[in-house]
């Protein structure tokens, strides 16, 4: 079809009216037309009050060799773990609660200032470092640094200063010291080292300095100042960064400088060429480098990124709806997070693999339909209302003249030709074929309602409308629409068309499957019962089968047979996010892609992806075929929202890891260890409560946790919660597991676990149960005593002599009871002490090594002795000495555990046996039981006289160890500790079967 010439004016003879109308849509056009952007949008997660973060105020972001992120703000310092952010305070040891500056040294430890005091973080709480006499002065900045673990580095007031950690006194006792750095003389002969603005030290202990209007260097002593000889503007350098190439970049609040290593002069990198360089904001300069190598700073309006040959910039209209930036980090799994003077902290989501294409950028509207790339690399996006060009590589958005002159709504269609031409199918049936090198629209032709354009390997252009199928058959030659009136076609509603890789073309209707092959249309059937709804979208595989979706229940996966088909597979969840299937199509990987209004699932012929708002699209609804397959590798998707470009699809399965962490447990008010020994504690009737988390950022809100309680629950339960809290528990042995999983990915983590014995009350434990067997055996022998009694008395009556005589044994016999107690007593007991003596300490020791042995706990031996206890008798007289054993031995009965036992050996010598200490944390329990000897004098009469003592202690290392191995190793121990100067306590580490020990 041809359009009728038109006649030739002269323009000299054209009415005023239509001149006028002309110069009036111009204006019209000008007016209206979209205003071009710099660059494409992005997404940002904002983590503010609402998420934990009590202060916006932000100074300095920083991770640690873990994963954790700390925040320094105005009103505290806090640390998010991916689930919450923890403020510390006074109980962790931070006084204030204004936090500047952050920093890691060499061993992963975190430096933080205050206003006026040095921190460091000791994995526990924070602890202050002295910085001398007279009062710091802190700054946010670039003001905190460190050589080593040792050595920290700070400016105060412009002077540099070093705290130094000795070494010549136990780790214990270790003392750090505060002084400057240079000497006076260095001082007053470099003026600029008493003026400076920041501070950078690299891991081969080189100092970076920003002094005055230079840059100083000091490596193996030696001080090396940089300036104008070296291409260095004379400004206050307040911000120095090293690259992982080894650059040195310097950032004033005018320019910005890169020393290359082993260059002699610093080269410009202002930023080009708008003068963002010049920074003016609320914010604090910063650098960082992300995963590509790029290098990132901000500027007055956003942020500016150097990738190596040229400054890409970023601002609000990209998406960066925040300013006063503070810090750039780019994180273990390559997210950029940025902290603002005010408005919190965002991450950028999709950082370097999406970019977002909307109506900021120049699209018309939002809702963007078919994506093209043409043979000039320009992009074509038909939206809602127009069809743009898209030239990324100047990053702006435009409608040439004769396409903005012509209404184009809602284009369902878009290809090109080998001869260059657009062709554009809309909605309504106009077709349009548009000469992008004339910027003309050389034909125009309307059809019925349409749904989609595709064009096959012959060039043929197919219009699939809703009565029937259209061809242009030769649209280069000679342009014309023609109908297929073949019966099987010529009525359908059409949807969409494939072309698989042995060139049969295939045509969807709303329900039948149609095959082109050498000319003849074939109806394929399927079943009906699959079918239910509204087929909409086909693509071929490359292995020849075909994936259909749509309105449909499912996704199918059919491999066609002559004119029958097999279903191989349906698609729902979870493998499919959603059946409301807007977009099938492969790339030239050969990989599935599914949009959906609720996400674009990608699957790789093993694996399912899922791509969400999460991973940085700017929205989760797609359009119905806006697809395109760059020749790069790169994927476009139209939304509702704008366009998406997926850079780097590739990445999308790669191997990264998954990881999860125990943060805590707690059994009411006892706090379970997390890692090393089984956790042992006595029931009682108070919560468990546990939390965990995962470190991988990037998929914060994709992430759900499977866990279970062996011994309680053998099933696995999901969550996407932090926090588990399980009511009273009752007695046994349990192993809590937990696993992170990422659906979306179809990813899990290892498992994170740990265990733990909540020991029965005393009413149900075997002691217990022991007892009350007992008790009913003896209350059974009295019933039937009394019983026995009985029947005796009613033959007393008749026999009272025998009866007498009866009672008189019975007296008899509790008087020999009687005086077999006060023997065995006198027998199993000290006299002096009341305390066991030594046969019958010895005994219990026998007792606790068999029952220690049989049930594989831990049993300890203590010999003490009384230090210098001849030099009492000798001084103050055996009664004085009699008076202190009587109290040691009180004393060490009022300290020991109910179960714990002591007897006196001989002399001024004591044994204990203490069952079930631990031998990894004996201290506090023995150092305690040393201290009631020696922490009080003993008073007899009016005098007071001061004991010391010194205990050996062994622990029972074998099932075969005998009560004389444990004496002789305790004893053996005893005499180290006398020889070391008694009033200790010595262990005895060797094994206790050995017959020459050694310490």
């Amino acid at each position: 079809m041809s359009c009728p010439r038109r006649p030739r004016n002269n323009p000299s003879s054209k009415p005023r009216a239509v001149l006028l109308q002309r110069l009036l849509f111009l204006l019209l056009f000008v007016l209206l037309a979209p205003t071009c952007s710099r660059a494409q949008q992005f997404t940002f997660r904002h983590y503010g009050q609402n998420e934990g973060l009590r202060n916006l105020d932000v100074f300095k972001v920083i991770q640690d060799k873990q994963g954790l992120l700390w925040i320094a703000t105005e009103n505290g310092l806090f640390r998010y773990d991916g689930s919450e952010f923890h403020r510390f305070g006074p109980a962790d040891g931070i006084q204030e609660s204004l936090i500047l500056s952050l920093t890691l040294d060499s061993s992963g430890r975190i430096w933080t200032t205050t206003n006026d005091h040095l921190y460091y973080f000791d994995g526990a709480r924070f602890q202050s470092v002295p910085t001398g006499s007279h009062p710091m002065q802190f700054a946010a900045v670039q003001r905190l640094a460190t050589l080593d673990p040792r050595h920290v580095l700070f400016l105060d007031r412009g002077t540099l200063m070093q705290v130094q950690q000795s070494t010549s006194q136990p780790p214990a006792q270790q003392v750090w010291t505060a002084a400057p750095y240079f000497t006076p003389q260095q001082t007053a002969a470099h003026p600029e080292l008493s003026q400076l603005h920041s501070i950078m030290a690299t891991s081969d202990g080189t100092i970076w300095l920003g002094c005055g209007h230079r840059i100083c260097r000091v490596k193996d002593g030696q001080l090396t100042i940089l300036g104008p000889q070296q291409s260095l503007p004379d400004e206050s350098w307040i911000y120095l960064f090293f690259d992982r190439h080894g650059w040195l970049w310097a950032r004033s609040p005018q320019h910005i400088r890169v020393l290359a290593p082993d260059a002699a002069r610093f080269a410009a990198r202002d930023i080009a060429p708008n003068g963002l360089s010049t920074y003016s904001g609320a914010g604090l300069l910063t650098f960082t480098e992300d995963v590509h190598g790029d290098l990132l700073t901000q500027t007055d309006t956003g942020i500016a990124r150097w990738n190596g040959t040229g400054w890409r910039t970023f601002d609000r209209s990209n998406g960066l709806a925040f300013d006063a930036i503070s810090t750039i980090l780019s994180d273990q799994q390559g997210s950029i997070w940025i902290s603002t003077r005010g408005h919190g902290i965002y991450r950028w989501l999709g950082y370097g693999q999406v970019e977002n294409w909307t109506t900021e950028q120049g699209l018309r509207s939002d809702i963007v339909w078919p994506i093209l790339r043409d043979r000039e690399s320009r992009v074509w996006i038909a939206d809602q209302l127009q069809l743009s060009q898209l030239d990324d590589t100047a990053k702006h958005i435009t409608t040439p003249s004769a396409l903005a002159a012509t209404g184009l709504p809602h284009g369902t269609g878009l290809t090109q030709t080998p001869d260059g031409a657009l062709w554009i199918l809309h909605i309504t049936g106009e077709l349009l074929r548009y000469d992008p090198s004339r910027q003309r629209i050389t034909f125009r032709t309307k059809i019925p309602t349409s749904a989609r354009l595709f064009q096959d390997s012959a060039h043929r252009i197919w219009l699939l409308t809703r009565e029937g199928l259209y061809v242009v058959r030769h649209p280069d030659l000679n342009p014309t629409v023609e109908k297929l009136v073949d019966p099987a076609v010529s009525t359908d509603a059409f949807a969409d068309a494939a072309e698989d890789a042995t060139g049969n073309l295939w045509f969807l209707a709303d329900d039948h499957l149609y095959r082109l092959t050498s000319g003849h249309f074939n109806q394929i059937a399927i079943d009906t019962r699959c079918t239910r709804g509204q087929m909409r979208n086909i693509a071929a595989a490359p292995d020849g089968t075909l994936w259909i979706g749509g309105g449909l229940s499912t996704l199918l996966h059919l491999r066609v047979q002559g004119t029958q088909t097999s279903i191989l597979n349906t698609v729902s969840t979870p493998d499919l996010v959603s059946t409301d299937v807007q977009i099938v199509r492969f790339d030239h990987r050969g990989w599935l892609w599914i949009g959906t209004d609720l996400g674009l699932n990608v699957f790789d012929g093993t694996r399912w992806r899922l791509l969400t708002e999460q991973d940085g699209l700017i929205s989760n609804d797609t359009d119905e075929g806006a697809f395109f397959a760059d020749h790069d590798g790169s994927i476009w998707i139209g939304v509702n929202g704008g366009a998406i470009h997926l850079l780097h699809p590739e990445q999308l399965f790669s191997p990264t890891t998954l990881n999860v962490q125990l943060k805590s447990a707690t059994l009411g008010d006892r706090v379970f260890r997390l890692t090393g020994s089984r956790n042992v504690w006595r029931w009682r009737d108070v919560p468990l409560d546990i939390a965990f988390t995962s470190l991988n950022f990037d998929r914060e809100g994709s992430l759900l946790f499977r866990y279970r309680l062996l011994g309680l629950e053998s099933a696995w339960t999901q969550t996407p919660g932090h926090y588990l809290h399980y009511a009273a528990m009752p007695p046994g042995d349990y192993r809590f597991e937990v696993q992170a999983k990422d659906p979306a990915q179809q990813k899990q983590s290892q498992i994170a676990s740990f265990t733990f014995t909540i020991r029965p009350p005393w009413w149900r434990t075997t002691y217990f149960y022991f007892f009350l067997a007992i008790f009913f055996t003896s209350l059974s022998v009295l019933v039937w005593y009394w019983r026995e009694r009985s029947l005796i008395r009613r033959q007393q009556v008749l026999r009272k002599l025998v009866a007498q005589r009866t009672l008189e044994l019975e007296a008899e016999k509790a008087e020999l009871l009687a005086t077999r107690e006060e023997l065995r007593r006198q027998a199993t007991r000290d006299a002096l002490t009341g305390i066991w003596n030594r046969s019958a300490i010895l005994e219990v020791l026998e007792r606790e090594l068999e029952r220690a042995g049989r049930e594989g706990t831990h049993l300890a031996v203590v010999l003490a002795d009384i230090d210098h206890f001849k030099r009492i008798n000798d001084t103050h007289g055996h009664l004085a000495g009699d008076s202190v054993l009587r109290d040691a031995a009180q004393r060490m009965l009022e300290s020991v555990r109910p179960y714990d036992f002591v007897g006196r050996y001989g002399g001024e010598e004591f044994l204990m046996v203490l069952p079930g200490l631990h031998p990894q944390d004996p201290c506090p329990r023995l150092i305690e039981l040393q201290q009631t000897i020696s922490d009080r004098p003993f008073p007899y009469q009016d005098k007071s006289i001061q004991v010391t003592s010194s205990f050996g202690v062994v622990w029972m290392d074998s099932p075969s160890t005998t009560v004389e191995d444990m004496i002789r190793c305790a004893d053996q121990a005893l005499y180290e500790a006398k020889a070391a100067g008694r009033d200790c306590i010595i262990y005895y580490t060797q094994p206790t079967t050995n017959d020459l020990p050694t310490f």
